[in-house]
């Protein structure tokens, strides 16, 4: 902290310290553009080790509508940030504390969002020095703007409706990037996860179980006859099927089961901690889900369906993703050849674990 004392006087809305901004530089910001800056509260950790300065900024910031958590040095800071983390959306960080100083800390609190995958937040820092050598070295350190004590504050509330537009604007990027990862990982029709991911999480539970040695099957599942329904009732109806199917089958999976679209009316189920004998019990209990299932389609008795399924299981020896999918394969088609709406069963050349 700067070790010059500053008289804590009644905070007034006009508030500037003399000869901070000659008249024709004064910040020029409408009472309606601060509303604005203020119409979402903030959680604002403040990080400083002066007792009156924290009182002086505290309550600067609750006459502006802003929730305030203070720390009085940077250890305490970091392990409120380490369980408060989401609380938190901007910190106001001294420079000059004793033990970490106000660098060290920011660069901790970096390291941690960094460790927890946690979002970014932004960091102000406080000082009574103003020197070039400072500010560089607070925003190489992890800062994001910089304050000069005594803090104007006109000047504090601009800095912080500033530092919460580009939180938000981040945010939104954030959440744009998440879209696009869902619309690439998801099957538009069935909102299933699409070929393309459920392989990927395949190779997870592959690489899982050959590393543990627990074990692993999956099971290819085919509608029958889907074709008849396309032709018989268009493919609107067709559409409403596969949607009907997918949520079913979602929404009734075992906790450590996967499933995804591969194309058409085909679908794969991932069963880890299951082999193939273990693998048939929720199998059947899947294909007895469908075989109940009655689809509206217009008319009065609905719409009825069977769906046929081709189980193996993993050999962590000799298995890899193509071999595991050929026996699936040749497993479906000897339950189609079967007659359809059952389990088919290949098991690889050794059992599976």
């Amino acid at each position: 902290m700067n070790t010059t004392m500053h008289k804590i006087r009644p905070w007034r809305d006009n508030d500037d310290p003399v000869g901070a901004y000659p008249p024709h530089a004064r910040p020029n910001l409408s009472r309606s553009r601060m509303r604005q800056a203020v119409s979402r509260p903030l959680s604002i950790l403040l990080i400083d080790d002066s007792p009156s300065e924290r009182a002086l900024l505290r309550a600067r910031l609750k006459q502006i509508g802003h929730k305030v958590t203070e720390a009085p040095d940077g250890i305490r800071a970091l392990s409120h940030l380490e369980k408060f983390r989401r609380h938190s959306d901007l910190i106001l960080l001294d420079i000059c504390m004793p033990g970490l100083d106000g660098f060290e800390t920011a660069t901790r609190i970096r390291a941690l969002e960094k460790e927890q995958a946690e979002g970014w937040l932004p960091i102000i820092f406080l000082s009574g020095k103003s020197n070039p050598h400072d500010i560089a070295r607070g925003i190489m350190a992890g800062g994001d703007d910089y304050l000069t004590k005594p803090v104007n504050t006109t000047v504090l509330k601009a800095k912080i409706f500033a530092m919460q537009r580009i939180a938000e604007m981040r945010q939104q990027l954030l959440d744009m990037k998440r879209r696009l990862e869902i619309q690439a990982h998801t099957d538009e029709l069935t909102r299933l996860p699409n070929r393309r991911h459920f392989l990927a999480i395949l190779d997870s539970e592959i690489a899982r179980a050959r590393r543990h040695g627990t074990p692993l099957s999956i099971a290819y599942l085919d509608l029958d006859h889907f074709k008849r329904i396309n032709d018989s009732y268009g493919h609107d109806t067709g559409d409403a099927v596969l949607r009907k199917v997918s949520a079913t089958l979602d929404g009734g999976m075992r906790t450590e089961d996967s499933i995804g679209r591969l194309g058409g009316e085909e679908f794969c189920i991932c069963l880890p901690g299951s082999n193939a004998e273990q693998g048939m019990e929720p199998c059947e209990r899947y294909r007895s889900l469908l075989e109940s299932l009655v689809i509206d389609n217009g008319t009065a008795q609905g719409l009825k369906l069977t769906a046929s399924f081709g189980l193996t299981g993993f050999n962590r020896i000799s298995d890899n993703r193509s071999t595991l999918l050929a026996r699936a394969d040749k497993a479906l088609y000897q339950a189609k050849q079967a007659g359809r709406n059952r389990v088919g069963v290949v098991l690889p050349d050794k059992p599976s674990p």
